[in-house]
């Protein structure tokens, strides 16, 4: 069942609106919140100034904005959504194996359609900091090229050890 729900939402890449596709994969991977933004618009300059950056004007911001068609945010998952997914499914990495400093509470989800066709792994890592350094919790990326290609970008944060109110 799951397979078919994953191959059916990677289909409609190709088909439907990239978010509303975003989002029916995500499901199908079992990520799924009520938590979304409403009045987005999709427009790449509308998100730069919707969503700051500490240090705007920065070569992979303007990269990026050159390059992106459209950029939403799909919607943001909760360590109370991470639990109730987690309910009655086995746990891959026992929890005591964790420093609970450095989980983050919450992430992202984004959808960032691309307007050229190619792009080196380099470009994507560059392209996902430009979206991570607007926000507290990190996010995660799924691409869409103009030739329907997708690719899922995430950047490691963990807390600064000087300066605890900080990321890296």
């Amino acid at each position: 069942m799951t397979r078919n729900a994953i191959t059916s939402a990677l289909q409609g890449i190709a088909t439907a609106t990239f978010t509303d596709a975003s989002r029916e994969l995500l499901a199908a991977l079992g990520y799924r919140s009520d938590r979304t933004l409403d009045g987005q618009t999709g427009n790449v300059a509308d998100f730069i100034a919707d969503f700051p950056a500490k240090n705007p004007g920065t070569r992979s911001e303007e990269a990026f904005a050159e390059e992106a068609a459209s950029v939403q945010l799909i919607f943001q998952v909760t360590s109370d959504d991470l639990n109730f997914i987690a309910q009655g499914q086995q746990m891959l990495i026992p929890a005591a194996g964790f420093d609970h400093q450095d989980l983050a509470q919450s992430f992202l989800f984004m959808a960032v359609e691309l307007k050229g066709t190619r792009y080196p792994r380099g470009q994507y890592a560059n392209f996902t900091r430009a979206i991570n350094k607007r926000f507290s919790a990190p996010a995660v990326v799924l691409f869409k090229t103009a030739d329907d290609l997708l690719t899922l970008a995430f950047v490691h944060r963990r807390m600064n050890q000087r300066d605890p109110k900080r990321d890296v």
